[in-house]
C-alpha cells in the first residue's frame, strides 16, 4: 500500500474542511495563503480630491531595499509629472528597477492621476514606497 503525502494532507484538511462546514477543493489543500510582507504593496487608497496647483515632494520612505522619495507637480488640478528624487542603488537589482520599472509606475499613476494603483511586477518594495511617498506628496496638494 502507498501513500503520498498530499494524500494524507489533503484528506485531513479535506476532513478538517467538512467538519467546519465548508467545501475544500484540491486547489485549496495545494496552494498556501500568502502572507503579506512588510512594507509591500501600494499605498492605502485615497480619497478622491480636487488637487491644487503647485509642486509637492513626499516623505522619504523607507524599504527593505533602501529609501524612496519623489516629487509630483500639478497643473491645473493634473498630475503632469512625478520625479523619483531617491531610490534604492545598493543592489544591482535595484539598479535595474529604478531603470525599468519605476517608469512604467510612473506611467501607470499620470494614467489613472491616482497613487491607487498596482505596482509593478518586480518592484514590490520600491513600487510601495514610491506610492506612499507619492501620497504624502498629494495629501499636501489637496
Amino acid at each position: 500500500m502507498r501513500r503520498t503525502l498530499i494524500g494524507v494532507a489533503g484528506a485531513v484538511a479535506g476532513a478538517a474542511a467538512v467538519l467546519a462546514g465548508h467545501t475544500l477543493t484540491a486547489s485549496a489543500v495545494a496552494e498556501p495563503t500568502p502572507v503579506p510582507s512588510r512594507g509591500t504593496g501600494p499605498a492605502p487608497s485615497p480619497t478622491p480630491r480636487q488637487l491644487h496647483d503647485g509642486t509637492a515632494t513626499g516623505p522619504l520612505v523607507q524599504t527593505d531595499y533602501g529609501p524612496v522619495q519623489v516629487r509630483v507637480t500639478v497643473q491645473s488640478g493634473v498630475m503632469t509629472d512625478i520625479t523619483a528624487l531617491v531610490l534604492p542603488t545598493l543592489h544591482e537589482h535595484s539598479k535595474w528597477v529604478d531603470a525599468e520599472l519605476v517608469p512604467q509606475l510612473r506611467q501607470r499613476v499620470l494614467t489613472a492621476q491616482s497613487a491607487d494603483v498596482d505596482v509593478v511586477s518586480g518592484a514590490t518594495f520600491t513600487g510601495g514606497g514610491y506610492l506612499r511617498s507619492l501620497q504624502g506628496a498629494l495629501d499636501q496638494l489637496s
